[in-house]
This record gives structure tokens, C-alpha cells and sequence, in this order.
């Protein structure tokens, strides 16, 4: 069976860090959303893959290329203008050729473990027209109700419904679909809603339940969250022979290292972790749990990571605090940077995206989210919930600058 996963979308909601990447390529504990996904369906048994790009294509293409290192091969479908799932998955028909059923993913649902190895035993259980993935729902946030029946069967969705949730359900993102779909979807406005309706009328969608976590990244936060998940069952540290670690460095819990890392006298690290390959870090740092630091990063004397992201390729300067933020890629912090990540009259976090109304994201603790190619000086504190554009730049933060003061 082929399978096709639908990667083309922007997703303004996760901007800074889907203006300069694909969201699928965003890195979660050292690896990005579309390479688990990948190795995913490879360890599933699946060995040919379509996937639909077309924002920052090239990046999606030019680190994967035609998947020799995961053991798949890869194949690309340009959607040349956002048209909606219905239109991706109509560009697929001629890739799925005469095969009677295909997997379809998307490209930016996290699952804890290997769910495509549950929805495909499920498929060959019985060999259903249809097959969708369900889940229990994360939050009361804008997902469709699923109905079942005794004998899973899904008797209906509601897409867009009104006031309290209703269902247990919602569809999780991945389903095993007939090649019948092209046809109806050319005759039916490439509406996929109108295909699954279709399905459900007719008594031909069956529920595959994954009981297990799961997370829709579509908000900078659930970067965290999602980073969370995939290390929570981590059960064995990786420490390649290459990791040099002074003495007098303390390490509790599960710590997965890349290659070449130094970590400096004096510093305590709390797993999980995850610490890319040819990081330096300094002195008396403290790296606190479910922080991820990316290849090439270096973090100052002193420094303080708690529950961060770091992408790769950044630098954080001496006697710093890193919390419940996000780092894009080649970001510069200044030494004394300070995210604060509450707010001190014990208020929940509120996050304003450009052009968007204010979110309150529910969160007790919560930090920055700086864009790639970012400058800030040294000096400066950063409010709870800060967005910090793409390139921006921040001069140093100094308080008396004349240096003839006597």
C-alpha cells in the first residue's frame, strides 16, 4: 500500500517559525514532524511515499530527496495554490494507480507511538471500504464531533458543532481510503467533509481508536507540548563516544546526545533532554527537563534552559534564562537575557500573533517564540507570551552609554 501525506499548507497560526520552513519540518526532540512521521510508516511496513508540498518545497525535498536513508522511496506532488485537502489528495490519483486503497496522513499530527501500525493491522482485520483514525480530543478547541456504533462503525460528524462537545471523538488525522474517493471528489467540488459524509451515509467508515496521546501542532506552544510527548517515554540515554563531559557535571534522567557535544565543569542537566549534535555547553549551566537544544548550539556560563526548544544553530549568552520558550534557527541572545514565563499576579498566559486578536493559550507558564535569524542584545527581559519576528534585531540594552561618566 502507498501512502500520501499532505505537507503544502503555510499554517499562518504557527508563524514565526512556518514563514521560514515547512511546519511539517519543524524539529521536535532532535528530528522533525515529517521525518517521525516518515520512519513511522517504515517501521509500519509501508515502502512508497507521496507527499504534497508546496510551501518551502525545496526544504522538504532537499533533505529527504528520495528517501534512501529511511529506507522509502519518495516521490513529490507540487499543489501549485492552496486549494484544501480535497484538491491535495485529488493530485495523488495517477501516484496511487491501480491499487484499490491507499494511506493518507497529514503532515502536522504528532502520535506518541506508532499509530500507523494499529490503523493497518486494523485494515487487514477486515478489510474495510474506509478507515479513520480517531482520537480523544485535547482541549475544547475547534475539532468535529465522531459518532460510533457498537461495532465501531462511525454513524456521523459533525464538522463545525455548535456549543458542548458532544462526542468522546474526533478524527486523528490519518485513514486508510479506497481510490473510489477520486471519483467522487471530481464530482463533488474536491470537497473531502462531503466525501467522508458520503462514506458515513452509506455505512462505510470504520473508526480505528488510538487511546494514546497525541497533539494537531498548529500553535507555537504545542511545540512544547509536542516535545513533551515524544520524550515522555524515553527509557534509555544516548551518549555517543564522541561527548566529552568535564567533571563535576551532574546527570539525572534521560539525556539523548548527538555527536561531539561538550558539556562544561559544573553543570547539571535533568532529563529528558535532548542535546544535538556539536552543542557547547558552558560552565555552570543548568539544562532543566524537556528542554530540546538543537545541533550547533552554544549556551553560555550560568545559563538556564527549562522546557525550551531550541531549533539549532543558535547562541545564548552568559548567565541567561531560557523558559517554556521556542528558538528558531541562527538565533543570537545576548548574555542577561531573560524570558520571564508568568506572570506574577498568577494570570494565564496571553499570546498575540500579528494580526490576530489576543489568544489566552490557558497556560500558567509560558515564554517567547523568536523567529529564525533573530538578534537581541545583551540586558534584555522578554514578557510572558512575546512573539519576535523573523530577522528581527534588537540593540544591546545599556544603561549608561556615555564612557565619560565620572
Amino acid at each position: 500500500m502507498k501512502a500520501i501525506i499532505l505537507a503544502a499548507a503555510k499554517s499562518k497560526k504557527l508563524t514565526p517559525f512556518s514563514d521560514t520552513r515547512p511546519k511539517s519540518m519543524i524539529s521536535i526532540s532532535g528530528q522533525s514532524i515529517l521525518e517521525t512521521i516518515l520512519r513511522h510508516l517504515e517501521a509500519a511496513g509501508i515502502r512508497e511515499v507521496w507527499i504534497v508540498v508546496n510551501h518551502q518545497k525545496q526544504i522538504i525535498q532537499d533533505y529527504f530527496k528520495y528517501g534512501k536513508k529511511i529506507g522509502l522511496k519518495i516521490e513529490y506532488i507540487e499543489q501549485a495554490e492552496e486549494g484544501g485537502i480535497g484538491q491535495a489528495v485529488s493530485l495523488c490519483e495517477n501516484a496511487v494507480g491501480k491499487d484499490s486503497h491507499f494511506l493518507l496522513a497529514y503532515g502536522d499530527v504528532l502520535m506518541a507511538d506508532n499509530h500507523f501500525k494499529h490503523l493497518l493491522d486494523r485494515f487487514e482485520r477486515g478489510r474495510p471500504n474506509a478507515l479513520a483514525t480517531i482520537a480523544h480530543p485535547l482541549s475544547d478547541g475547534d475539532y468535529g464531533n465522531i459518532y460510533l456504533k457498537h461495532d465501531m462503525q462511525i454513524s456521523k460528524f459533525l464538522e463545525k458543532p455548535e456549543g458542548a462537545r458532544m462526542s468522546n471523538y474526533i478524527l486523528g488525522g490519518s485513514f486508510i481510503l479506497s481510490r473510489e474517493c477520486f471519483d467522487y471528489l471530481s464530482k463533488n467540488n474536491l470537497d473531502m467533509v462531503t466525501y467522508y459524509q458520503h462514506l458515513i451515509s452509506e455505512n462505510q467508515m470504520i473508526a480505528s481508536l488510538w487511546e494514546d496521546s497525541w497533539i494537531d501542532i498548529s500553535r507555537p506552544w504545542h511545540i512544547l507540548a509536542a516535545n513533551q510527548m515524544m520524550m515522555k517515554p524515553w527509557d534509555t540515554s544516548i551518549i555517543p563516544d564522541s561527548v566529552s563531559i568535564d567533571p563535576n557535571v551532574s546527570i539525572k534522567g534521560i539525556v539523548h546526545f548527538g555527536e561531539n557535544v561538550h558539556v562544561s565543569a559544573g553543570t547539571s542537566i535533568v532529563g529528558p533532554c535532548y542535546i544535538g549534535s556539536n552543542v557547547f555547553i558552558g560552565n555552570n549551566s543548568l539544562i532543566r527537563k524537556n528542554s530540546s537544544i538543537g545541533s550547533n548550539c552554544k549556551i553560555g556560563y550560568g545559563t538556564e534552559i527549562k522546557n525550551a526548544v531550541l531549533f539549532g544553530n543558535s547562541t545564548v549568552g552568559r548567565l541567561s534564562f531560557i523558559g517554556d520558550s521556542v528558538l528558531g534557527e541562527n538565533v543570537q541572545l545576548g548574555s542577561g537575557s531573560m524570558t520571564v514565563n508568568h506572570d506574577s499576579l498568577g494570570r494565564e498566559i496571553e499570546y498575540q500573533p500579528p494580526g490576530e486578536e489576543a489568544i489566552n493559550t490557558q497556560l500558567p507558564k509560558l515564554g517567547a517564540f523568536v523567529g529564525d535569524d533573530s538578534i537581541i542584545g545583551t540586558g534584555h527581559t522578554i514578557a510572558p507570551g512575546t512573539y519576535i519576528a523573523t530577522g528581527t534585531r534588537i540593540s544591546d540594552r545599556i544603561t549608561i552609554s556615555d564612557s565619560k561618566v565620572s
